[in-house]
């Protein structure tokens, strides 16, 4: 501990010492982001909580292509209509990537060579429908980064062709909805963001009074976001709908760090000049604070490991360990060094703060800084005041002391209760309804997901419903294969929710009259025979693709069954030796891992506190001091739940990991308010109750100006667009204020008796208090 404090007083030096050097790195590492942001893309939809899986990556590469579908209502077979729409085929049919397109042209080309004049030679080709369709299919294998340009293409070529004002033409599929739902995500991040800063801004300026520069650490956490741009550029990881979400969440982390330096310092500036003030405040609330970096760190740490199959939570992880660290970052070379220079020119004018410092040091004004301030530990012994004759601390925070202290001295009833509404919230946790359907985290209106509907609705599900088997091994079109295929359709078809079945045995039996050739040769015969685009759906590169017809609009709980019931009918159907089948596709594994998430939140929560519990015990070297700070989280744990059954929030993935989440954030309000009751029961003649009550005057309002402007930066996100994260936004709101509850009205009796527990521990075993203090 006490080396921790040695590090951060030295950092307080070399700040103090060189702080336009220390601007200057901060300046270099700012031009070094915005190449790194640059390199950032995005993934949307399933594919962003599908993780690495073998199969999955073999159907891709396979079968898995890509389309756009043109929908068109209206005047469809006018001659000009089907002129408009061969003009659209030709131009789609040379794009890079385009492995083919089908439309209606093509069918009345291939009759009569030509587009007629004639509507009714146009009808005997196609009939008189009032919808038609064009689809675009891509080569397999391609990435959303790389699908994207052929979607724009579509739309450059639909304004192209020049449709007939009477027909209505929407331009839809996975290539749409992805291009759309990754412009809306830059936008949500870009507003989010804009969001978040306004509100910081009302927040310090309402809330941070009395300080000098009150609205600084705005431009700090400004900074440390844009630091983490760049980070997740150089190291990969895309933006996403989850993803988005951090940026809110660091500002509101941020302001906490930065809000804390600020604090400290100005505090110490009232007793010190700014060469001695800024190491001793480091040196003070440079520990805590980094500990609860470092605890809202192995927080999100643990949503990483608990999530490694699924991309989107292992990217939302990453950004926000990325995003903690570097915002404490620039809090220590941003907002330090310029409160250094501010306070020089301050003093060098003999304003406030000079005459102040003047009259403190009898008009010394040399810098004696020594160790002589600090004790045994580092800690800072600075002149005894009484709090409550602090012009900063104020009414507020005299009200939080004798509040803090009413409940410390009734620690029973106080943690009774708490413990009361921790249970009530577990039992309420279990009747909670989830989010689990990635369709769901989007917005309704977003035009691409309505135009999808549209044309889900047209064509009876599509893309949907059709669930994909991949099909390995040798001999794939040998007879026995293929008659297996028929049996497996047989019985797949006979089960719950599984609507049809279309293999390579159903297309071998359609050009062959309804039977399956005898022998292997007569199977190839028929297949030479087929279309190339056609036979390509069925084989490619030495496997097969079964496609899985289910029934449309099914629920979570359905799909999962229906997913159980495909892989139960393929063991069933018992394939031949030599010959694997596995149901695969995007939907089919991000759906049960985005539930898993879902169910093992509390295997999330409870790696987190004991990545958490293992911080605060290496730092500490105390089992009391280990425990006491995370005792208030297990609470808000509980509680949370309480708050989301009253507001009828559901659990979703991101929700899902809101528990390890708030046993790393709320760490730092219980750190260091715990800090400075050890560091004010040392003084002499001070007892528990006095201790409990200078450290919630001194500190708690410090930690509930940071926590209200964290609500206020957490609160961004209830505005977002996406639903998962408007969710999110109410529940981070109500957990950070929970947090901030049961930092001053439980840790204060939590503390009373863990401490006099121990107390009478060491008495029991003959040791004092220092040699408590000092035992590892």
């Amino acid at each position: 501990m006490s080396a921790l404090r040695g590090l951060f007083r030295r950092v307080g030096h070399e700040i103090q010492a060189h702080p336009l050097a220390t601007l200057a790195v901060a300046l270099v590492l700012l031009f070094a982001a915005f190449g790194g942001a640059a390199q950032i893309t995005s993934v949307t939809g399933d594919q962003a909580f599908t993780g690495a899986n073998p199969t999955l990556e073999t159907f891709n590469e396979a079968f898995d292509r890509g389309s756009i579908s043109v929908l068109l209502r209206g005047e469809t077979t006018d001659p000009s209509t089907i002129r408009a729409i061969a003009r659209f085929d030709d131009r789609m049919s040379q794009v890079e990537d385009v492995a083919y397109v089908t439309s209606p042209a093509d069918q009345v080309r291939a009759e009569y060579g030509r587009i007629p004049d004639s509507r009714a030679k146009i009808e005997r080709v196609v009939g008189s429908p009032d919808v038609v369709f064009v689809r675009v299919v891509f080569e397999p294998g391609l990435t959303q980064p790389e699908e994207r340009p052929i979607y724009t293409e579509a739309l450059a070529a639909e304004e192209w062709a020049r449709f007939p004002a009477g027909v209505d033409v929407i331009v839809t599929g996975s290539a749409a909805f992805s291009a759309q739902l990754s412009e809306l995500i830059g936008q949500s991040t870009n507003q989010l963001l804009g969001l978040a800063v306004g509100l910081m801004v009302v927040a310090l300026f309402f809330l941070f009074r009395g300080v000098r520069l009150r609205l600084l650490p705005i431009v700090a956490v400004f900074v440390g976001v844009l630091y983490t741009f760049g980070a997740i550029g150089y190291a990969g990881i895309p933006n996403s709908t989850l993803t988005s979400s951090v940026f809110p969440i660091l500002i509101g982390l941020g302001i906490d760090y930065s809000v804390q330096f600020h604090e400290r310092y100005e505090e110490e500036l009232e007793t010190a000049p700014p060469r001695e003030a800024l190491p001793r405040a480091l040196s003070g609330i440079g520990p805590p604070v980094f500990v609860a970096m470092l605890a809202a760190a192995l927080g999100f740490g643990a949503t990483w490991i608990s999530t490694l199959g699924s991309p989107a939570f292992v990217w939302f992880a990453q950004t926000s360990i990325f995003g903690v660290m570097l915002t404490f970052l620039a809090g220590l070379i941003v907002l330090l060094p310029v409160l250094t220079l501010y306070a020089r020119f301050r003093r060098r004018g003999f304003g406030e703060l000079g005459l102040r410092e003047l009259t403190n040091r009898g008009g010394d004004d040399t810098d004696t800084d020594t160790d002589a301030d600090a004790d045994a530990d580092g800690a800072d012994i600075g002149p005894e005041t009484d709090p409550a004759d602090s012009e900063r601390v104020g009414a507020f925070g005299q009200t939080l002391g004798r509040t803090s202290r009413a409940l410390a001295a009734n620690p029973g009833v106080v943690l009774l209760v708490a413990l009361l509404l921790m249970g009530a919230g577990f039992q309420a946790g279990r009747s909670l309804d989830t989010m689990a359907d990635t369709e769901e985290f989007v917005p309704q209106d977003l035009p691409a997901y309505v135009d999808l509907q549209q044309f889900r609705a047209v064509t009876g599900g599509g893309a949907a419903v059709q669930y994909d088997v991949l099909v390995t091994g040798s001999e794939l079109r040998h007879p026995e294969v293929l008659r297996w295929m028929q049996q497996f359709e047989q019985v797949a078809v006979g089960a719950p929710l599984i609507q049809g079945v279309d293999s390579p045995a159903t297309l071998v039996a359609e050009h062959n009259g309804g039977e399956i050739p005898e022998t292997k040769a007569g199977v190839d015969r028929v297949l030479e025979d087929v279309p190339a685009g056609e036979r390509a759906q069925y084989y490619n590169d030495g496997v097969a693709h079964i496609t899985v017809i289910g029934t449309q609009d099914m629920t979570t709980g359905e799909t999962l069954s229906f997913i159980s019931n495909v892989r139960e009918s393929i063991r069933f159907s018992n394939p031949p030796p030599g010959v694997d089948a596995s149901l695969t596709g995007s939907s089919v594994v991000s759906t049960p891992s985005i539930v898993d998430q879902i169910e093992s939140r509390n295997v999330t929560t409870g790696l987190g506190i004991l990545f958490v519990f293992g911080l605060l015990l290496a730092y500490y070297r105390n089992l009391v001091k280990a425990v006491a700070p995370l005792v208030p989280m297990l609470f808000v744990i509980g509680w949370q739940n309480l708050y989301m059954a009253a507001l009828n929030i559901p659990v979703s993935p991101l929700g899902a990991s809101l528990g390890a989440m708030t046993v790393g954030i709320g760490a730092e309000y219980t750190i260091i308010v715990m800090e400075r009751y050890y560091e004010e029961k040392k003084q002499a003649g001070v007892s528990k109750l006095d201790a409990v009550e200078t450290a919630a005057t001194r500190v708690g309002k410090a930690i509930s100006v940071s926590g209200m402007t964290t609500v206020f930066g957490f609160s961004a996100l209830t505005l977002s667009p996406f639903p998962i994260l408007g969710d999110f936004g109410y529940l981070t709101v109500g957990v950070i204020f929970l947090t901030l509850v049961a930092a001053l009205a439980t840790l204060p009796p939590t503390l009373i008796v863990l401490d006099t527990a121990e107390e009478r521990l060491n008495a029991a075993l003959g040791r004092s208090a220092a040699d408590a203090e000092a035992a590892p």
